[in-house]
């Protein structure tokens, strides 16, 4: 019986056919995304399609437009998705406990990192007359602020950015200014009707909102300054250059930071799960750039790299994939 069963397997692999595809039962597959209008919405559509070959027939992959950075590693901690897109700048004080979450995020587990790149884009109207940052933190101009959903990564960031210039949401009310979080759809519109100044979020290129935003309207990207980088870097960014061009009416390169989307899942997942997920990326790179023009800066040689999956301790799904491709 059991020399059946090899020869039976000898032939599957043979005929191109995975044991996985067809000796597992079929999944269904929660995807941790961000809000519609979002790049990682559309790479998980596209990621979900490329890694449906690889799951066993009947599975399903669901994309949840929710919720972001730090909310995706707290729904992976919860078991309320399998997988989920995030980044290191929110995976490593997940996983290590530290703030912006109250207790250590151990469930999470690293599948992939170094999908993109994503960098702080400060955009404000050509209108408003502002041109630095120093402006805004000096109280010489007062500013109405658009952030992302209150808790995301990129609102997370607009606060550590203030905080590092020495100021904070309630200073820029008091000098007459706002604050408020819309959602992405409606950022755009609240510009052009003249509702606000500035949308301030962490953008790749190719980024729906921040294109629709830059196109509909008259925007410029303000610059960080030298010591504001440095202390962004105690927060897991890097120094960064946004590349002239990168969006409508950006003629020139500024100086800002990026971090890099990673993928999350949690030791509940099977291995054949994640190994799926895995293999569909690494091994589709060159197709990625069709789901979104992002991911063509994904380079399949750092996925694995801890430092990009955020020092959490990576799936056993995921190591298996690797090692077998010769990428640990």
């Amino acid at each position: 019986m059991r020399g059946m069963r090899a020869t039976l397997l000898i032939c599957m692999l043979g005929a191109g056919m995975s044991p996985l595809a067809s000796a597992a039962e079929a999944a269904d597959v929660r995807f941790a995304t961000c809000g519609l209008g979002s790049s990682w919405y559309n790479y998980g559509a596209g990621i979900g399609e490329l890694a449906k070959a690889n799951l066993p027939a009947g599975s399903s992959v669901s994309v949840l437009p929710v919720a972001c950075g730090v909310g995706n590693v707290k729904l992976i901690q919860q078991g309320e998705a399998e997988l989920g897109m995030s980044f290191p700048t929110a995976t490593k004080p997940g996983c290590e406990g530290r703030a912006p979450f109250e207790a250590k995020q151990d469930k999470v587990r690293g599948v992939l990192g170094g999908l993109d790149t994503y960098y702080f884009g400060a955009f404000v109207t050509a209108k408003s007359g502002i041109t630095s940052w120093d402006q805004i933190v000096s109280g010489d101009r007062k500013v109405r602020l658009i952030t992302a959903k209150v808790g995301g990564t990129g609102e997370q960031t607009v606060r550590q950015v203030l905080d590092a210039y020495g100021v904070d949401y309630e200073f820029i009310e008091a000098q007459g200014g706002s604050v408020k979080s819309l959602k992405r759809a409606a950022t755009s519109s609240a510009v052009a009707d003249g509702r606000a100044d500035m949308w301030a979020h962490i953008v790749t290129k190719g980024h729906p909102a921040a294109t629709e935003l830059t196109t509909v309207n008259q925007m410029r990207v303000l610059p960080l300054s030298g010591a504001v980088i440095e202390k962004m870097k105690a927060h897991g960014f890097v120094p960064a250059t946004l590349p002239a061009g990168t969006f409508p009416g950006q003629s020139e390169a500024v100086q800002t930071i990026k971090t890099a989307t990673n993928v999350i899942s949690r030791p509940g997942v099977s291995d054949e799960v994640v190994y799926a997920f895995t293999k569909a990326i690494v091994e589709n790179d060159a197709k990625l750039g069709e789901i979104h023009a992002a991911l063509t800066q994904f380079d399949p040689k750092s996925a694995a790299d801890p430092a990009l999956n955020g020092g959490c301790p990576l799936h056993p799904g995921a190591v298996r994939y690797y090692k077998e491709a010769g990428l640990m």
